[in-house]
């Protein structure tokens, strides 16, 4: 026989032994063994020459030519036996009788088959597509590798080849290759089940229902029993949701479809073109399929959910048990931010536009807190403040007032508004010292830089008011300044702090002053001591709190006119502001608030201040706040 030169060399170590096949000129496959050559660690190809990059077809051709299943038929030696047995059973005879065993005798006519194939040969290239698809004859299944083969011989044998992907293929692997379009002329060509399943891809894809029911009646007519059942289920043009929806459910039994990966892909298309109408759809969906827990399907149903808690209507209706199930199986992976949404639902509390009850069929709230505490440690504040109402609530299973505030605490610094406003409402309502007072203070003043309209109408309750207008006041401020720059700046603080007279003329502003406002320090002019008390007033914007570091630099600057001995004298000062206001025609109203001892007292905080401001603080307490300062 002559032989040309070997191709290819197949080298399989098996047991230690060593054995090669080879091919002759009319294809046919010669075995023999090779005691000479050092095992190699992988198998070489059986083609011509190998070329230094192969194409991935190539690649995967070498499972069908080397299984890995060779390894349960030992490669003798010589002597007939494998050095790993000694086992007559293990002779040459019986290692060739096994050889041509099942599934074994068409090896020689599969290596023929691709070698066709790859020369060309288009009845060849279908033949290798059909088994690549199907996973016939030994070959192993590869969707990929089989369309690339019929998409040579689809020019000469079309139909065939539609026919067969259509067959081969269930609708998610259709979609997912770009074959929808073949899947529509087969379709169109009359096939049943390419009808039905189009009908499906239309109502997952398209939010008119038209286009799906057409392709549903055409099923039906043609003896489906699914699209029968399917197309019964009838309604208004408004409810077009709701009728797709019942519709793939009773198509969940068809068979070639590949459900869970199918609707995993039609939400993430619907994601990705922003359809919430087919994203709601394709959850609904997912959701009664009745399955355990799928990974890919969790963590889709998790993005579906956190897009749909931002529109701002979400009617259609989804199984609550399994939206439950799917969120925590995202949880137990690791994801806080589901175990941020599933705690909120399980303790009452909505989650953006969707309601609480739409995501698990009942409250949880020792669940729920076990949830929350996991997102919280992750870093999301609203899981602190949930926290708080949870365990603030006398009449909740999980009550513990220390660790209500605690979790207030907690939500406040990590940036949550409404907990900083409601911290600040209840230190405030309690505060019984200075140090408190400021605290309750510096947490308002925080809310309400970030706008939150309950929190800035709590400072104003701090302010006494000063009558007169404002474009006066500043003008009479600029022109005394002219001639005594100190007593301008005290007119300009007690204005704008809402300062009576006597708290003007002795406030120390650069020691009193504060990242939130001003403390008026404890009167030394005054014997009472409730009454001489430090009080502590919030600045109500960036600009008042500008001006007041700009009128502390000029107060803490000395001199005459500064912080000299003789400034701080009561009476020195206020002989001063008299001549000033004369000489300049202004009244005192202009600049200073009037208030009794008693109503300095309440402005302190504490519980008389809470009692005069209680329908604030109640609203202060509420949720959420929607007004803007």
């Amino acid at each position: 026989m002559r032989w040309r030169a070997v191709a290819q060399i197949v080298a399989t170590r098996v047991s230690g032994n060593t054995a090669a096949f080879a091919a002759n000129d009319t294809g046919e496959i010669h075995h023999f063994d090779m005691p000479g050559i050092a095992p190699m660690s992988s198998p070489c190809r059986l083609d011509r020459v190998p070329r230094s990059s192969r194409c991935d077809r190539e690649k995967a051709d070498e499972a069908v030519i080397h299984p890995s299943a060779v390894g349960q038929w030992p490669i003798p030696t010589l002597s007939g036996t494998s050095a790993s047995s000694t086992d007559p059973g293990r002779s040459l005879d019986a290692w060739r009788m096994r050889r041509r065993g099942e599934g074994r005798d068409m090896r020689r006519q599969d290596v023929q088959l691709i070698s066709r194939a790859r020369k060309g040969d288009m009845a060849a290239c279908f033949e290798a597509g059909r088994m690549y698809l199907e996973g016939a004859g030994g070959f192993p299944r590869h969707v990929t590798l089989g369309l690339e083969y019929l998409s040579q011989a689809e020019s000469q044998r079309e139909e065939a080849a539609q026919r067969l992907i259509v067959d081969a293929l269930d609708l998610h692997e259709i979609a997912v290759h770009g074959r929808i379009a073949t899947l529509e002329r087969a379709a169109c060509a009359g096939g049943t089940s390419a009808q039905l399943r189009m009908a499906i891809w239309s109502a997952l894809t398209c939010e008119d229902l038209t286009a799906s029911s057409g392709w549903l009646s055409m099923a039906a007519d043609g003896g489906s029993r699914p699209a029968r059942a399917a197309l019964m289920h009838q309604g208004a043009e408004p409810e077009a949701d709701g009728v797709a929806v019942r519709r793939l459910k009773a198509l969940l039994g068809a068979e070639g479809m590949g459900w869970p990966d199918l609707l995993v892909l039609a939400m993430d298309r619907a994601l990705v073109h922003k359809e919430p109408r087919l994203l709601l759809r394709a959850l609904a969906v997912s959701l009664a399929l009745g399955v355990a827990p799928d990974t890919a399907l969790a963590d889709k149903v998790y993005a579906a959910l956190s897009y749909a808690q931002s529109l701002a209507d979400v009617r259609i209706a989804v199984d609550t048990k399994a939206i439950e199930q799917l969120l925590d199986d995202c949880v137990h992976r690791g994801n806080p931010a589901a175990a941020l949404m599933l705690g909120l639902a399980l303790s009452g509390s909505d989650v953006g536009s969707l309601a609480w009850d739409r995501l698990v069929p009942a409250q949880n709230r020792r669940k729920a807190s076990a949830l929350l505490l996991r997102a919280a440690d992750a870093g999301y504040g609203e899981a602190w403040t949930r926290l708080f109402e949870l365990h603030a609530n006398n009449q909740s299973s999980v009550a513990n007032p220390p660790m209500a505030r605690f979790f207030l605490e907690k939500a406040a610094a990590s940036g949550d508004v409404s907990a900083q406003r409601r911290l600040g409402a209840i230190v405030m309502r309690s505060a019984g010292s200075q140090r408190e007072a400021e605290q309750g203070m510096n947490w308002l003043f925080l809310a309400a830089q970030a706008q939150d309209p309950h929190a800035c109408g709590l400072l104003r309750s701090f302010l006494l008011p000063v009558a007169g207008d404002e474009d006066t006041a500043a003008q009479g401020i600029a022109e005394i300044a002219r001639s005594n720059a100190a007593l301008a700046a005290r007119l300009r603080v007690a204005r704008d702090f809402g300062l009576t007279k006597l708290e003007a003329m002795t406030v120390d502003v650069a020691e009193g002053m504060r990242p939130w406002g001003l403390v008026v320090g404890k009167n030394p002019f005054i014997q009472h001591a409730r009454l001489a008390a430090a009080r502590a007033v919030p600045a109500l914007n960036a600009s008042t709190l500008q001006t007041l570091r700009r009128c502390a630099g000029q107060l803490a600057g000395g001199g005459p006119q500064g912080t000299a001995p003789k400034d701080l004298e009561l009476r020195h000062r206020a002989a001063r502001l008299k001549q000033a206001l004369d000489s300049h025609g202004l009244q005192e109203s202009l600049f200073f608030a009037k208030a009794s001892s008693d109503a300095l007292d309440a402005l302190r905080g504490g519980p008389r201040w809470a009692r005069l401001t209680k329908a604030q603080l109640d609203a202060a307490m509420e949720e959420s706040a929607e007004a803007v300062c």
